[in-house]
């Protein structure tokens, strides 16, 4: 799962720990053991390189205010080729209502061989081939480098190793990284057999260790040179108590362990955190699913007609271009996707590397982090 890993990560971050594992066992999926058949998800060796992505997130707050999102669409891959950048068809929807106001939107995200294109507003506005092969190439660079980095006799090594290097890049301390996702789940059952989107699945459900899995994070974040001093750890308990119940169901497919649907649900008492302002509601409730249909099929990701340039877009926010995008001054000279590519003009790595200083001063302080795109 690689590739999809690298796109949507964000998304879980016990997808980034493949392992190479032998499946569950038993004719029954009754009869697995609910922990096996986590660690057999979580630690697949098994790629995902193409296939439907469906994904939601969703807040409420009583009659105070409620917000739902949501992500889906195919996406292809090249199975023998992590580092290449999928194909992609992604449609956006997000709406939401609370203190008297309201949004809506939709919009979409095409990612073809050659070009890519943002769907918003009712207008479809395309990056350009030749920006975007310069950024591509910058992309499947950073990767290539990564997977090298991740190649390994044991699989198990992936995530702690990137953990590692993620860590020391920052001056931290790389046994931080030395935790175990699995401690994360408990209180599991074994649901049986489910069908997804045409998949046979074993269903396990089960709850999150909170407190361990606040732990781990903060260990992470406070291994780091001054992030410790930010680390308080009355704060964290309090949250760790104000979060009364954090499930989630899994279906994993019973004949290649691939994580086909998680649903992820959350419920936070406001009232237990102190000093925070006070909300009228009893619990505010979050949800987090998604789901993979028709994994590793042949999908078709065709490039939308009649495109209008970016900058067409971007103007309407007040922005003249894409700027600078750093790291891609290595392929040739500095880059400016809004404009020339090459030797001169402003922006460039120079501009980027101000910025990024511009935002290491500004801490916590979002005003002065805003002023800080003056430097590009």
């Amino acid at each position: 799962m690689t590739r999809t890993r690298s796109l949507f990560a964000a998304a879980v971050l016990a997808l980034t720990v493949p392992t190479a594992m032998a499946g569950c066992g038993g004719d029954d999926a009754s009869d697995e053991s609910p922990q096996e058949v986590i660690d057999a998800t979580f630690q697949n060796d098994e790629q995902i390189t193409s296939g439907v992505l469906d994904l939601s997130l969703s807040a409420s707050a009583g009659d105070q205010g409620s917000f739902e999102a949501s992500l889906s669409g195919p996406f292809q891959g090249v199975a023998d080729d992590p580092t290449v950048l999928p194909q992609l068809d992604l449609t956006a929807a997000v709406s939401g209502e609370g203190a008297g106001q309201s949004v809506n939107f939709e919009g979409g995200l095409v990612v073809s061989e050659d070009n890519a294109f943002v769907e918003y507003g009712g207008e479809t506005y395309e990056v350009g081939t030749e920006t975007f092969s310069s950024l591509k190439e910058s992309m499947e660079a950073s990767a290539g480098e990564l997977d090298d980095a991740g190649d390994d006799e044991d699989p198990s090594a992936t995530f702690r190793e990137g953990c590692e290097q993620a860590l020391e890049s920052q001056g931290g301390d790389p046994a931080a990284c030395d935790f175990d996702i699995g401690g994360w789940f408990t209180d599991l059952t074994n649901e049986g057999s489910e069908d997804v989107e045409g998949a046979e699945t074993v269903h396990i459900s089960g709850a999150i260790d909170v407190p361990q899995l606040i732990e781990d994070l903060t260990g992470l974040a406070g291994s780091v040179p001054g992030a410790e001093q930010q680390v308080d750890q009355a704060q964290i308990d309090q949250v760790s108590e104000a979060i009364t119940s954090a499930d989630f169901d899994l279906y994993s497919g019973t004949e290649d362990d691939i994580l086909r649907k998680l649903d992820f649900g959350l419920t936070i008492d406001p009232s237990a955190i102190e000093g925070a302002t006070p909300v009228p509601v009893d619990a505010i409730d979050f949800g987090f699913s998604f789901a993979f249909s028709e994994v590793n099929e042949e999908q078709t990701v065709d490039a939308p007609e009649d495109a209008q340039p970016i900058e067409d877009l971007l103007g309407q926010f007040g922005v003249s271009g894409l700027g600078p995008i750093d790291g891609l001054d290595g392929l040739g000279g500095d880059f400016d996707a809004g404009g020339d590519a090459g030797g001169g003009g402003g922006g460039g790595a120079g501009s980027s590397d101000a910025y990024l200083d511009c935002i290491a001063a500004a801490g916590n302080d979002p005003e002065q982090a805003a002023d800080c795109l003056d430097e590009l």
